[in-house]
């Protein structure tokens, strides 16, 4: 059985009230004798502080709980090392709830795990709302922020500030980039259906579009960003007789490259490559992979103090990250 203030108070021969203040470190209204023999006991029965119910009673809260989506690929692990030591630095505590892959029985599990624990706030990293969660989340009084995600044309996400990459831009960067180095039949592989994916495609678009390019849906491949089984997803676009593919992340891209490896293929001589996300894995590979770059690390920590501070929605700057999976076809349209 956990020993209680109770127990304390019996064997010092003081009040409940009196271990409740020292324990609390409150008003000094104890002598410092007093609180040394509490604090001695209180180690000698292993007593631990009942953290949820002293912050209940306290009406506060120095605990920010992150709601973390099953992600597919590697890049949360920055996100979520960055959150741990800003909190830490701000003198709160994290702690992790999972949320299942886009699964809505365990996100709403979550969230209420989060508000009976009355935290100061609430991030939920690559997770994204239905609307049992977006009407639960704006009828209580807890701050939250969408980290890694964020969909300004759904009206469940009306309302929640966000810290995010542009996921946009994010497409029509890497596009651009592939098509000013002379490739104009460009595949997009791995994006999912999700708001995300959506906005990805939309910049790939955009760029083939400004160029005056065709942009064709059968040269794009949904998946779910995952590692995988890729063989079939790159068949069905060397199919199409592409010169270039933008991976979806980069988990995407090294499965891809795998097996383009196994199909005899030259990266980049017979295809080109380029990758969103730019986490340690495209240094590993060969050829290393191009990639759009994301500063996850400082998304976490802006995700933080801006769920702190309540400041407004922000996008985190994006780069394209030059290595070797690219190969220059044309040096005219690379200096256009």
């Amino acid at each position: 059985m956990k020993p209680t203030i109770k127990d304390i108070a019996q064997r010092a021969h003081v009040s409940t009230a009196t271990v409740s203040r020292v324990l609390s470190k409150k008003a000094k209204s104890y002598r410092p004798e007093t609180a040394a023999k509490i604090e001695a006991i209180a180690k000698d029965l292993g007593y631990k502080k009942n953290l949820a119910a002293a912050e209940l009673a306290a009406n506060s809260s120095m605990l920010i709980a992150v709601i973390l989506n099953n992600t597919q690929t590697n890049f949360s692990n920055d996100i979520i090392a960055a959150i741990q030591a800003e909190t830490d630095k701000a003198g709160y505590q994290m702690f992790i709830l999972y949320a299942g892959n886009h699964d809505a029985r365990l996100l709403n599990q979550a969230i209420s795990v989060a508000l009976e624990r009355h935290v100061a706030g609430i991030l939920l990293v690559a997770t994204s709302l239905d609307e049992q969660a977006a009407r639960t989340l704006r009828e209580s009084s807890t701050p939250c922020r969408l980290v890694s995600v964020y969909d300004e044309a759904d009206p469940r996400y009306t309302g929640f500030k966000f810290t995010s990459s542009n996921n946009e831009k994010i497409g029509y960067l890497a596009t651009n980039y592939l098509i000013e180095r002379g490739h104009s039949r460009i595949g997009l592989a791995g994006i999912d259906r999700s708001s995300t994916g959506k906005q990805r495609l939309h910049g790939y678009q955009r760029a083939m579009t400004e160029h005056g390019l065709i942009p064709r849906m059968d040269w794009v491949e949904y998946g779910d960003y995952s590692f995988g089984p890729q063989q079939n997803m790159l068949k069905t676009l060397m199919n199409k007789d592409l010169d270039a593919i933008i991976t979806a992340s980069d988990m995407v891209a090294v499965g891809m490259i795998r097996e383009a490896h196994l199909l005899g293929l030259n990266i980049p001589k017979d295809l080109s490559f380029i990758s969103i996300d730019g986490t340690f894995l495209c240094d590993i590979t060969i050829p290393t992979i191009t990639s759009v770059t994301q500063d996850f690390y400082q998304m976490g920590l802006i995700a933080v103090r801006s769920l702190l501070n309540d400041d407004d929605s922000q996008f985190i700057p994006v780069h394209i990250t030059p290595r070797n999976s690219v190969r220059l076809l044309s040096k005219k349209s690379f200096e256009r």
